[in-house]
């Protein structure tokens, strides 16, 4: 069972590198440009589903930050969306977007 465990934790995490690789060339364009509201949610959509990555989370910063003064109440929402999907109750997650989070808005 501990095997299997193990197994299944590896794949997890060559699935997050994978969706790294996949989403830094699309953060990258995005972050380039001035896209539409709605391809910059379509994007943060994807992103969400694997923030709970180190290195994905640094991507997703990335985008909200770009677009924060552009698209602020779109932003605002995809920061409250990986705060409720992501952040527990008990921890100590407001270094996420926490004290980061009153510069930016």
């Amino acid at each position: 069972m501990d095997e299997r465990i193990y197994q299944i934790a590896e794949q997890i995490v060559e699935i997050q590198q994978k969706a790294y690789e996949v989403y830094l060339p699309l953060v990258e364009d995005v972050c380039s440009r001035i896209v539409s509201e709605d391809e910059l949610s379509h994007l943060l959509d994807y992103v969400l589903d694997f923030a709970c990555d180190e290195k994905i989370l640094g991507l997703y910063k990335r985008v909200c930050r770009r677009y924060l003064y552009i698209y602020p109440s779109c932003v605002k929402s995809y920061i409250e969306a990986y705060r409720e999907m992501w952040e527990d109750e008990d921890s100590c997650s407001t270094e996420l977007f926490g004290e980061k989070e009153d510069k930016m808005f």
